[in-house]
């Protein structure tokens, strides 16, 4: 099957993975599987013929089926779809990611298919042959895996006088924090700290900032990179397990998808 892709990455600034880092997790067997949050506005559509046709196992003039992705991995990824769904273990395939404005499709295979009550499950093995596909694909992994991948740090919260603390770690060096209020337990601040980059979120006035990692001073980044760290950023927060206490979870993500600039954001007024 033969499809003409015109991909380009969905970050070009930051998370430039090499042709060997993605060549190994090509030929690596076992990869970990991460739950996609509900709240990842990652879309997912599978071209089935179905077993109408006996023998048939191009898709190429199937029926199109949507759904929300289950989980997903460096080499693959499932996804819930309608009861009516037909396919069969084998068929070949592509599989379409829309995130955003920006669209990858990717060849795959189908490697398992269950139909249960009221929808249906399709798992599929990818098969990469564009460095720019798998490039943008592994870009949507980091995201599903950092965010998912968050467990506590210590086995409680640190307390002050005025504060009240909490950590959690994920893959790839990754860390969140938050401080809240010791008397109205209400999120006052959070860092979160991911690759070469941090984000500081404060409630109070509400405003993100971009600064590079494991600096105390507000070390300058550039505009266009910070844009790019405030978005995969967002994706990493509607990723967020439910050990993250759902408060901090939703603070982050109203904070992070309104796209603010590093000198601080507010809410528009309310109308009359």
């Amino acid at each position: 099957m033969e499809r003409v892709h015109d991909a380009v990455a969905f970050f070009t600034r930051i998370l430039d993975f090499k042709r060997a880092f993605l060549a190994k997790l090509r030929d690596k067997r076992a990869h970990p599987r991460y739950p996609v949050g509900a709240a990842f506005p990652l879309k997912a559509s599978l071209l089935l013929a179905g077993h109408d046709r006996p023998g048939k196992k191009d898709s190429a003039s199937g029926l199109s089926w949507s759904g929300p992705l289950g989980n997903i991995s460096s080499n693959g990824l499932s996804v819930f779809l309608a009861p009516a769904a037909q396919t069969t273990r084998g068929e070949e395939t592509f599989v379409r990611l829309t995130l955003g404005t920006q669209t990858i499709e990717i060849p795959c295979t189908v490697a398992h298919f269950r139909v249960y009550g009221s929808y249906s499950i399709c798992g599929v093995k990818l098969n990469f042959s564009d460095f720019k596909i798998q490039k943008a694909y592994h870009q949507i992994v980091e995201a599903v895996s950092v965010g998912a991948s968050f467990e506590p740090a210590e086995s409680k919260p640190r307390a002050t006088a005025s504060q009240v603390s909490q950590q959690w770690r994920s893959v790839n060096r990754s860390s969140l924090s938050e401080w809240r209020n010791a008397t109205t337990r209400k999120v006052e601040r959070f860092e979160l700290v991911v690759g070469e980059h941090r984000l500081i979120g404060h409630s109070t006035p509400p405003t993100l900032e971009v600064t590079a990692r494991g600096t105390n001073v507000k070390t300058p980044v550039a505009a266009a990179v910070a844009a790019e760290v405030r978005t995969f950023f967002h994706w990493v927060t509607t990723n967020l397990p439910k050990n993250v206490p759902a408060d901090l979870r939703d603070f982050m993500g109203r904070l992070t998808q309104a796209g603010v600039a590093r000198d601080g954001w507010a809410p528009p007024p309310a109308k009359k």
